[in-house]
């Protein structure tokens, strides 16, 4: 199954591991678009739940779909990852998602998981995210309440080229709020302007931090920073 360590991965990982066993793998696909502590979240779910847990390296930028960051981008970044999922697995494999009845049916992702038979058992199922958290949480599962993570693509304006740079700098900034204890930050960059986008709970520990994060987008080579309170 894709497996990103969110909720939503997690409670269809602990599902498949409990009716498959040792047959159940969990992949995540590893690329420039995700962060070290993606990667981390979905090894510590996948150890708390027992399953299989193997992790697949690619180059997202090497497909022009996604480098391009067009309206299309996911669509292409999705095809990428169920293919490398199922030439791993092999394709008598049933691929599983954790797709749930509350996502977006236009997303363009899923007409890559359509396109590969991707089973997405929560939204056959009629879940909403609500209940998704419901259920990890009845079962135990540690993540039940973490906050929804999205690629670094998303952090990038639309049309605006993704690269290695941009990519490294933003994961760079936001590792670096979380240092300083804001946990749930995004650093939208828009040409050469950086937006750092923060819940309010964190108000206190960015102005504190402000001349900091400021230093940083610079370092970055960015021309300016600026900061939104932001409502997840």
């Amino acid at each position: 199954m894709a497996f990103s360590g969110g909720v939503d991965s997690a409670l269809v990982a602990a599902a498949t591991q409990r009716a498959l066993g040792h047959r159940a793998v969990a992949c995540t696909v590893v690329s420039e678009l995700t962060t070290g502590r993606d990667l981390l979240r979905a090894s510590e779910a996948a150890a708390a739940i027992g399953i299989r847990h193997i992790e697949l390296p690619v180059s997202a930028l090497a497909v022009a779909g996604v480098r391009r960051n067009q309206s299309d981008r996911c669509y292409h970044c999705k095809q990428l990852v169920f293919r490398t999922i199922q030439e791993a697995v092999g394709d008598s494999a049933l691929l599983l998602d954790g797709t749930n009845d509350e996502d977006d049916p236009a997303r363009p992702g899923m007409k890559a998981a359509l396109e590969f038979g991707v089973f997405s058992g929560l939204k056959k199922s009629g879940l909403r995210k609500a209940d998704v958290r419901r259920l990890a949480r009845e079962i135990g599962l540690p993540n039940w309440d973490a906050h929804s993570e999205s690629c670094l693509a998303t952090r990038v304006r639309e049309g605006q080229e993704l690269s290695v740079e941009i990519l490294t700098g933003i994961e760079a900034m936001e590792s670096r709020l979380d240092e300083f204890g804001v946990h749930t930050a995004r650093v939208r960059i828009d040409n050469l302007v950086a937006t750092v986008e923060f819940e309010p709970q964190y108000s206190e520990i960015m102005e504190t931090n402000r001349d900091n994060i400021v230093a940083q987008a610079r370092r970055l080579g960015l021309r300016s920073c600026l900061f939104k309170e932001w409502r997840g």
